[in-house]
């Protein structure tokens, strides 16, 4: 099915609207969306109250995603149909601190709740790309906008795949890097584990805590059941005496999980799941770093979405 399928003639379609503040913007692209008939054929429901919703869901955490394009959204009892608009702003809107000029504002019912990922991924997949992006920007009006979504013609039956709920690249660290300047970074940060990236930003390997936690520990130690009869056995003294001229690439293990922008949802929570990897790290044709996604992830974007 076409994701054109959830949207409404003219009132999906609001180019070139002024600026202002976040919950001000909602409330405006909602109310025209919302305009002729909507609440009509939606009658338990009110303006005030999607509009609530809208902002409750932003207020938990913001649905910016970079390149300057926000997801607000909602899940609503009583809704009849999912439904979505884009508008675009020539002067960006704050989200949480990220400059957005292009919000595409979406609504579902609560018994479907995947209908909205389904559309934010075609719509982030089709805006990922800088050229309909601009076009996208530089819309005077509503049919043309319109036009240039139909062009593409996205389908909501499409697979959801890694690039359309991966993390943009944070955390990293050099093979030359100081050992103690990574176990610092993951300390403060709470990672688990970070990559080792070369300068084409390419991934060498990862550092876990695991790893960490069992530098210099006897192998017969992974036997064991209890540790009570050497207990004043010191497990970091060898971590202690060696992280001064340790580098971050001698400690790194060659069992960073990689894989393609198009890998499916379903692979990655069996990545997550059943192998137990605790990152996964998403690369572009040239295996480049461009992404990552975690259980904590997959919970935000998927499950809680």
């Amino acid at each position: 099915m076409q994701i054109m399928n959830y949207t409404r003639r003219d009132e999906s379609w609001q180019p070139a609207l002024p600026s202002g503040e976040r919950n001000e913007v909602i409330d405006r692209i909602l109310e025209r969306l919302c305009s002729n008939g909507f609440f009509d054929v939606n009658d338990e429901l009110s303006h005030e109250s999607v509009l609530r919703a809208l902002i409750q869901r932003e207020d938990r955490q913001t649905t910016a995603l970079g390149e300057g394009i926000a997801f607000p959204h909602a899940r609503l009892e009583n809704l009849n149909k999912a439904l979505f608009a884009v508008a675009t702003f020539k002067e960006p809107v704050l989200f949480d601190g990220a400059p957005v000029q292009i919000v595409c504002l979406i609504l579902v019912p609560i018994s479907d709740p995947t209908v909205s990922l389904r559309i934010m991924a075609q719509l982030s997949r089709l805006l990922s790309d800088e050229s309909v992006r601009r076009c996208v920007l530089n819309a005077e009006n509503p049919d043309e906008l319109r036009d240039i979504f139909n062009a593409y013609n996205p389908r909501i039956d499409k697979p959801i795949l890694a690039r359309d709920i991966m993390r943009p690249p944070r955390f990293s660290v050099n093979e030359d890097d100081p050992l103690s300047a990574c176990s610092y970074l993951m300390s403060v940060n709470n990672l688990r584990a970070v990559p080792v990236v070369n300068n084409r930003r390419q991934i060498v390997g990862q550092i876990t805590v695991e790893r960490l936690f069992k530098y210099g520990l006897p192998e017969f130690f992974g036997q064991l059941k209890s540790v009570s009869f050497i207990a004043e056995f010191d497990p970091f003294e060898k971590y202690f005496a060696d992280e001064q001229n340790m580098k971050a690439g001698e400690m790194m293990e060659q069992t960073a999980r990689i894989v393609p922008m198009d890998y499916t949802l379903m692979e990655i929570v069996f990545d997550l799941a059943i192998k137990a990897y605790s990152k996964i790290y998403i690369v572009d044709r040239d295996n480049r770093w461009v992404g990552t996604i975690d259980e904590g992830l997959v919970l935000h974007n998927v499950i809680n979405h």
